[in-house]
């Protein structure tokens, strides 16, 4: 069962289309075929995120980021968020996503992030986009 951490961007995407890769892998998730790692600052930007005006125009309620939000601290794994990375020089922000693939130790990040995406893996960890993660593990 492989370990991923899902970038902001994707748990987002996933709420917005849940037919789209982000929304497939959230399923998978859900159905247990794959492990989320994230930390206690993934979770709390993923819910300043989604409180965004713009999100409410995609139909996402409280209701459901609440539930999101839950079900992240029930079933994904949560690292400490201890470790001090600054690898991403334009967007420090990104570094909480490598922190959680090392200390999660991770088989992959998904993410759509241009930053993280440039970067193309680190620490032997690779970062795929959702579609490359879900054409890799046959996520349907």
């Amino acid at each position: 069962m492989p370990i991923v951490v899902p970038d902001i961007n994707v748990l987002v995407s996933a709420l917005i289309n849940r037919s789209s890769p982000p929304g497939r892998i959230i399923a998978a998730w859900r159905r247990r075929e794959i492990v989320f790692v994230t930390s206690q600052t993934i979770i709390d930007k993923v819910d300043e995120v989604l409180h965004r005006p713009i999100f409410a125009s995609y139909g996402i309620t409280d209701a459901q980021i609440a539930r999101l939000r839950k079900a992240l601290h029930k079933y994904a794994v949560r690292t400490p968020h201890t470790l001090n990375l600054q690898v991403i020089k334009e967007d420090p922000e990104d570094d909480t996503i490598l922190i959680a693939a090392v200390e999660g130790h991770a088989d992959c990040i998904i993410s759509g992030d241009k930053h993280l995406k440039d970067l193309g893996q680190y620490q032997g960890i690779p970062i795929l986009t959702p579609a490359d993660f879900v054409t890799r593990y046959n996520i349907p």
